[in-house]
């Protein structure tokens, strides 16, 4: 239920631990605010150049650092879970995808379509693996379909939730990212640091501990997973799937590219935005960006490291 009773104060909230430039931490500043508007209507988020770097500040949540952290894990812990088990890979069978959205799409309506829009980020049952009948999916899922257990990205997803705790919210919004968290299942390769391939690593890293190199931000990757939905996967250039944000350039390279804007908006007008053609578009056209009060674009190639795994490039700035 929304909390309407304090939302004329003027109360803001600034995320000292996320970098705008940092694509996990982009994602993580959309999904705290996507689960902040569920608790407080007014909700709106913009870009500050803070200590180097652009920050996102919170306005609309008349509340203090403690009561937002209980308010924002409750909300976490509450939102349904219903897309991410429908199995645990992804992607999978065409068919069996296209039935779930049908029954998502049964029980969708204007202010109840989580569950739609997980699975519209998930993929297109559009022109599926003529072999193998798999949906085409997207171009966030950067971990293996499906691991030795035939696991993937909607179980990891799930155990980050089951892993996440307020202190690791407290240490993602508000505290220098430490990287303290163990990796095993709990990482989903959205932060350029997670770029950690065998033949750049002093020892092999199945046999490697925190101390040996940078570990993970579970509260990150959980609230991370939270913007997703804000992504949708659909068909371009008669039969292949783009997922919103990405494109693919003249050398065939893959990038996201995001904006960082310096007037509060809220989670819809953001979600069009994303999607704006002056950002997506190879090369941005600065001076609309700019008279729409968007301050910066940032762009990371997605590097696809093998058949299974991908990672993001730092990013810069375009």
């Amino acid at each position: 239920m929304m909390d309407n009773s304090s939302e004329q104060k003027t109360i803001s909230l600034t995320f000292s631990g996320i970098d705008g430039g940092n694509p996990l931490g982009f994602l993580v500043a959309l999904g705290t605010l996507g689960l902040a508007t569920e608790k407080w209507s007014m909700a709106q988020l913009l870009w500050q150049a803070t200590d180097g770097c652009w920050r996102p500040t919170l306005t609309g949540c008349p509340v203090d650092e403690d009561t937002f952290l209980d308010n924002l894990y409750k909300a976490l812990m509450a939102a349904s879970n219903e897309a991410f088990s429908l199995s645990k890979k992804l992607p999978f069978n065409a068919t069996e995808f296209k039935q779930g959205l049908i029954e998502a799409q049964s029980d969708c309506s204007a202010t109840h379509r989580r569950t739609c829009d997980f699975l519209a980020a998930f993929g297109t049952e559009m022109y599926p693996d003529e072999k193998t009948g798999i949906f085409q999916d997207s171009k966030f899922r950067m971990v293996r379909s499906g691991d030795s257990a035939g696991q993937g990205l909607p179980v990891y997803a799930e155990n980050i939730r089951n892993s996440t705790t307020i202190e690791h919210l407290r240490r993602t919004l508000f505290r220098t990212w430490d990287y303290q968290d163990p990796k095993a299942n709990l990482n989903l390769r959205w932060d350029p640091i997670d770029d950690q391939r065998y033949a750049l690593r002093w020892r092999d890293p199945s046999k490697s501990t925190l101390n040996d190199g940078p570990g993970t931000m579970i509260g990150a990757n959980g609230l991370a997973i939270e913007a997703l939905q804000y992504f949708p996967t659909f068909i371009t250039n008669g039969s292949t799937a783009s997922t919103t944000a990405f494109y693919r350039s003249r050398r065939r390279e893959v990038f996201m590219t995001w904006p960082i804007w310096t007037v509060p908006l809220d989670i819809q007008c953001i979600k069009s935005l994303l999607s704006h053609p002056a950002i997506v578009e190879e090369e941005t056209n600065r001076e609309e960006l700019n008279a729409a009060g968007i301050a910066e674009v940032y762009r990371s190639q997605r590097i696809q490291q093998n058949q299974y795994y991908s990672n993001f490039a730092p990013a810069h700035p375009v």
